[in-house]
């Protein structure tokens, strides 16, 4: 998310309304919440069951508090929480998740872009080898 934020900086107003300096700062803190929030829900009092993951409380703290805290257009925090419900969301690490789709040039198929584990050793080749072809 964070690569594609910084990505359409590139783009001026088409990318967003209002022209903002996203930076690797954004990022850290970002991965700082999650990962202290993270820690908190197997604490130490925790012996026997862990708490769900809130991703709810993840895209708030992220989409409107560390990154949001910059945006100051209405339609520019619409897109990026659209990007926050794409991104973080419940089953993102299930191996089924599509995260994008785009098109496969020449062709009316669709290349998907999934989390992927290590038993999908096709799929991760097809990925790497696939830039080299265009």
């Amino acid at each position: 998310m964070h690569s594609i934020v910084i990505e359409r900086k590139k783009f001026g107003p088409i990318g967003w309304c209002v022209p903002y300096e996203f930076n690797n700062s954004d990022l850290e803190a970002s991965l700082m919440f999650i990962e202290k929030y993270l820690n908190a829900l197997i604490g130490p009092t925790m012996t026997s069951q862990n708490l769900p993951i809130n991703c709810g409380v993840i895209r708030y703290m992220v989409c409107e508090v560390q990154y949001g805290g910059r945006i100051t257009d209405d339609l520019d925090r619409e897109l990026f929480n659209a990007y926050g419900d794409d991104y973080i969301r419940d089953n993102v690490f299930s191996n089924d998740v599509v995260l994008t789709k785009c098109p496969k040039e020449g062709s009316k198929e669709n290349i998907e872009y999934k989390m992927l584990s290590s038993t999908h050793a096709q799929e991760i080749k097809f990925y790497r080898e696939y830039p080299d072809t265009m």
